[in-house]
């Protein structure tokens, strides 16, 4: 069974100027499949275009009004482990390692014990309780501010 992923896009609004081309059908065309293919080319498939309505929030002194947007739906098959894993069970992977055949799963062995830790004396130092020194910087009066300042 193939599962697709899906992609709507709106469709363009405002036709695209090509040299040559004067009817307003051809510009239509031309820039409908510039979009197409455009997603095509990052490997989406053309599904349909659908009319849908949408609805408009209101403004100040308009209410809600239900307008109808245009939107291109595309699709891609969606990549599956089933083939993967047939692969895998039948033995036909192109490795027969074990390790080849993992699907992303780490299962290295844990360690038994923590590794062990440096003494904290070394990493930083710390004065001790009843060796607390003087604040190296006094206090100072306030700057004066000016003429105002006088009383």
């Amino acid at each position: 069974m193939t599962f697709y992923d899906y992609k709507v896009t709106p469709a363009p609004k405002r036709l695209k100027r090509i040299k040559g081309v004067r009817s307003t059908a051809e510009l239509f065309s031309a820039t409908l499949a510039e979009a197409i293919n455009a997603a095509a080319r990052e490997g989406w498939e053309y599904l349909r275009a659908e009319s849908l309505p949408a609805e408009e929030a209101g403004r100040w002194f308009r209410r809600g009004s239900e307008v109808i947007e245009t939107v291109l739906i595309f699709r891609r098959p969606r990549e599956t482990l089933g083939p993967r894993l047939a692969a895998a069970k039948s033995g036909t992977a192109q490795d027969h390692d074990p390790e080849a055949v993992r699907l992303g799963v780490d299962e290295r062995p844990v360690p038994d014990r923590a590794p062990e830790r440096a003494q904290p004396s070394i990493l930083r130092r710390e004065p001790r309780l009843g060796d607390a020194q003087d604040d190296p910087a006094p206090l100072r009066p306030a700057p004066r501010l000016g003429p105002a300042d006088r009383t």
